[in-house]
């Protein structure tokens, strides 16, 4: 065998032991990660899940069924529901079972997406006119009223009802997707820039 080949076969033999081993790395990184998951999520620690599963994202391995579910669990939880959603749709791929597609359906009958925003953020305020007795709804409810106080901004799901954002009033109806940018420089001028619109589907055409 001439000596180039040889070179060459022992290059790429190098290459695939080490892309093997990155693969069994991440292979037993992935099953350290999802037992993590599920110790933590049998305590109900939330912000435990989260962080595992966020760690198991930038793995970049295909998550499992057990794994989605798991990062739903949590993101409810935490009052995320709209990443809670996006999991449940991934999960809903690989094993329609029935807690998924009836959460699913309870999400979308009880909740609208909604997108706010305050610039600069020290006059953003998220209220709502009745405290949900539903604690999934008042975790939701709260977890957006503490991102739009941090952050000026605030883009996910709230239970259907009414709140006030910055001083406006406006009312949160499932299948209807409202955004308010209700920024000091923008008052000045056009006053609350408000939108309300059906939410299109995935792959649908928006209705004129």
């Amino acid at each position: 065998m001439k000596a180039g080949a040889s070179s060459m076969m022992w290059i790429f033999g190098v290459f695939w032991a080490g892309a093997a081993s990155a693969a069994d790395v991440g292979a037993a990184e992935h099953i350290r990660l999802s037992g993590d998951m599920d110790q933590l999520a049998s305590r109900q620690l939330w912000n435990g899940v989260e962080r595992k599963f966020l760690e198991l994202e930038k793995l970049g391995v295909d998550l499992t069924y057990q794994d989605l579910l798991n990062g739903a669990y949590a993101a409810r939880g935490l009052g995320n529901m709209s990443s809670a959603y996006d999991r449940l749709r991934v999960a809903a791929t690989l094993d329609g079972t029935r807690e998924v597609i009836d959460w699913l359906s309870s999400i979308d009958t009880n909740y609208g997406p909604v997108e706010l925003v305050c610039t600069p953020p020290r006059d953003a305020a998220l209220s709502s006119a009745e405290t949900p007795f539903d604690p999934d709804q008042r975790l939701a409810v709260e977890y957006a009223s503490a991102t739009v106080r941090k952050e000026g901004t605030f883009k996910g799901l709230l239970p259907r009802g009414e709140y006030t954002f910055s001083g406006h009033t406006f009312r949160v109806e499932p299948g209807i997707a409202t955004r308010i940018d209700a920024s000091p420089r923008l008052k000045k001028t056009t006053g609350i820039v408000i939108s309300s619109q059906p939410v299109v589907p995935d792959g649908a055409t928006p209705t004129p």
